[in-house]
This record gives C-alpha cells, sequence and structure tokens, in this order.
C-alpha cells in the first residue's frame, strides 16, 4: 500500500505579475508534489496564474481576501479559510504573505489544523506608513505570532527585524532562501551577436551602457528615486540608458517623471515580462531602490545573469551580495549616495567584470530551488513526525 501523503496547504493574499513570493512557491509545488498533496488559497486579485496549468491542483478563491486591512471582509475572510481547512482536513498549513498569513493562521489554529508554517517573505511594517499603522501591523503580529508551530524567513536580515520588534523569539525557526531556478537562468544566456539584436531592437547601441531596474511599479518599489538617480547619471555618461521592466499602478507616474526631466528619448519602458533572465542580459547594471523586501530576489537574478547591483539599504540586500561588493549599497532615499555609485561601477568595465563573477558564485550557490526545497520537505517531516502524522 502506497504511503498516504501529507496534505498541505499554501495560502497567499494575491497572485502578482512575476511576483517573487508566487515564483517560489509554485516552485515549492512542483518541486514536492510526489511527496505531499498541495492546495493553494488565495484572494479574488489573480493577475497572472501558472498554477493553473498543474494537472489536478486545487486552487480555491476566497472572494472576501483583499491586501488592505477591511475588518469585516478580513472576518468573512476568516471564516472561509476555517470551513476550509476543516473541510479538508489539511495536515499542515504553510502561510506566505503578511495578509494571508495573518489570517489563515489564525483560522487553521481555530480549526485545530495540525502543523502550521509561516514564510516570512518581507517586513510589511518596515514599509513607509504611519507610525500608527506600524504600531498596528506589530500589533497584529505579536497577537497571533504565536499560533504558528514553524516560521521560515527567507533571510537573517528579517529575521533579525522581527526579533528586534520583539516577535517570534520563542519560535522554532529556520531562515531557508526563497527558490530560484538557477539552471534555467544559466540555459538563457544568449551569445554577443543574439544580446546586442535584442538591445537593439529596444534602441540601444552597442557602446550605451544600460541600467535595468526590473520590479513591479509601486510606492514601494520606488522606481522614482532610480528615474532621478539616472538624470545625474547622463549627465556624466551620454550614452547611458535606463531600462524599467514591470507594470503596475505607479507606472504613469514614471513616465511623467521621465517626461519632466527630459529623458524621454533615454529611458525604455519595457513593461512585464515573464522570463526576467532575458531582460537582464541586455543590462550592464541592476539597480534596486525598493524600500522593503524580505530579501530582494531581483538582486540575486540579476546576479544569475552576471549583472552587478548597485541598491537601497533594504533587508536582505547584505544577505544577495558578496560582502567585498557592500560599498554599492547606499542609505535609503539617498539619490546622491546612488547616483555616485552608480557613475562610478559604470565607469570600469574591469570592476563590473568582478563584481558580476563574485555574485554570480553566490547566487548559483545560495538560492537553488531544489537545495531550498529539500530543506522545506525536512521542515514539513519533522513537524509531522512531531504531531504524529507518521
Amino acid at each position: 500500500m502506497a504511503k498516504k501523503k501529507l496534505k498541505v496547504l499554501q495560502t497567499m493574499t494575491w497572485l502578482a505579475p512575476g511576483g517573487g513570493v508566487d515564483k517560489h512557491v509554485f516552485l515549492t509545488v512542483t518541486g514536492l508534489q510526489d511527496e505531499f498533496e498541495f492546495h493553494l488559497a488565495v484572494g479574488k486579485e489573480i493577475h497572472h496564474n501558472e498554477f493553473e496549468q498543474l494537472d489536478g491542483f486545487q486552487i480555491h478563491v476566497c472572494p472576501h481576501l483583499e491586501r488592505s486591512l477591511k475588518p469585516w471582509k478580513d472576518f468573512r475572510s476568516l471564516i472561509y479559510f476555517y470551513r476550509l481547512i476543516r473541510r479538508e482536513k489539511f495536515d499542515i498549513v504553510h502561510t506566505n504573505e503578511t495578509k494571508a498569513s495573518l489570517i489563515s493562521r489564525v483560522a487553521a489554529w481555530l480549526a485545530r489544523c495540525p502543523v502550521v508554517v509561516y514564510t516570512l517573505h518581507g517586513v510589511v511594517f518596515n514599509d513607509p506608513m504611519s507610525k500608527l499603522r506600524r504600531k498596528i501591523y506589530i500589533g497584529l503580529e505579536r497577537m497571533t505570532l504565536w499560533t504558528n508551530d514553524f516560521m521560515i524567513p527567507v533571510g537573517e536580515n528579517a529575521l533579525s527585524i522581527y526579533h528586534e520588534n520583539n516577535l517570534g523569539k520563542n519560535l522554532p525557526t529556520q531562515v531557508i532562501h526563497s527558490g530560484i531556478d538557477t539552471e534555467l537562468f544559466v540555459r538563457l544566456q544568449p551569445d554577443t551577436e543574439t544580446r546586442n539584436k535584442a538591445r537593439r531592437a529596444l534602441g540601444f547601441a552597442d557602446s550605451d551602457l544600460v541600467l535595468i531596474n526590473v520590479g513591479r511599479f509601486s510606492f514601494a518599489k520606488a522606481q522614482r528615486y532610480t528615474i532621478e538617480a539616472f538624470a545625474g547619471v547622463k549627465r556624466e555618461f551620454p550614452n547611458a540608458k535606463l531600462l524599467l521592466v514591470g507594470d503596475g499602478e505607479m507606472m504613469e507616474a514614471c513616465k511623467e517623471q521621465v517626461n519632466a526631466l527630459g529623458l524621454a528619448g533615454d529611458v525604455v519602458f519595457y513593461g512585464f515580462c515573464e522570463e526576467v533572465a532575458k531582460v537582464f542580459y541586455l543590462a550592464d547594471v541592476n539597480v534596486l531602490t525598493s524600500l522593503r523586501e524580505g530579501l530582494p530576489r531581483v538582486v540575486v537574478e540579476a546576479s544569475l545573469c552576471k549583472i552587478p547591483t548597485v541598491g537601497f539599504e533594504v533587508e536582505g540586500i547584505r544577505e544577495a551580495i558578496p560582502k567585498a561588493w557592500h560599498e554599492y549599497i547606499v542609505p535609503q532615499t539617498d539619490v546622491a549616495a546612488l547616483t555616485v555609485c552608480m557613475q562610478k561601477i559604470l565607469a570600469d568595465a574591469v570592476v563590473r567584470e568582478a563584481y558580476a563573477k563574485d555574485a554570480f558564485a553566490l547566487a548559483y550557490a545560495g538560492w537553488d530551488y531544489k537545495a531550498v526545497n529539500a530543506a522545506v520537505a525536512d521542515v514539513y517531516r519533522m513537524l509531522a513526525k512531531k504531531k504524529g502524522l507518521i
């Protein structure tokens, strides 16, 4: 008789276009589905759903769950998750993203689910927000975090911020990076002729120095700082270009900023790209001006394409960039310092190559999804054994 698979519910707030959490959960599900029976529960905001391609995979859409705090809808979401967990009799509820985690871990506790695991992808209360709102988020975490059996931060920095705020100190924890298909990035590396042809298609000359920023256009991802710094770079490097990849609610504001700075001929808005490796390989330097991350997956992806990163100090960035190159990390919102670093790295091809080589080695060794999945499976087995499920 075949051994019964442990039944695992992964929960998420929404499915974003090109979302890092989505990719991580997808690789977990596809990599471990032979051993575990996975389901996904998610809010109604679905922009891109690659889970649909999985045969026999069940997706449960909560019609009430939204990203912002809405007490009545949040209560109805709690009831939805409670009923789902009771009906399906999940052995493990594995929560992702702040809102879904908050609601589904309480629902799992109420439904007496044997095991509740929380992956901490980012520190939401470090987003730009009022002091009152920050206190509310920290308070909600403090009131509900104990319902988890185990926490998996994607980086040491996120964990340290939680501990500094007296969150999760007594909760069993293991840092496990967000999984990436590292081999895919290697396979997609183009030859020089193919790369130059793709660059020309975007209006770039072979001699142009291309800076890239990849991410959803949002207030927290803060592409506005990349654009402002690029204006300063252009004064020293006339052949510099900026490639902005992604879409989102702040895109139009960024386009207006580009026009106001007289940069329209030097900035390309690429739009959403499913395979980010293809656009990273067209660039010379990655720029990250995000104001909040868990561990910036986009930096690891750039490194896998042998592209060095210049960026703001944000959660996890020092874990994703080799220590020897931390001089290219600047204080948040310090556009002047960011501009200087961008100019410095553009001025020296030898430095860019050395940085890129070190960054690739770090990323390739530390973020392969197969190793990540093995670590997650070990956590599942350990907790299941502890609760007498296996």
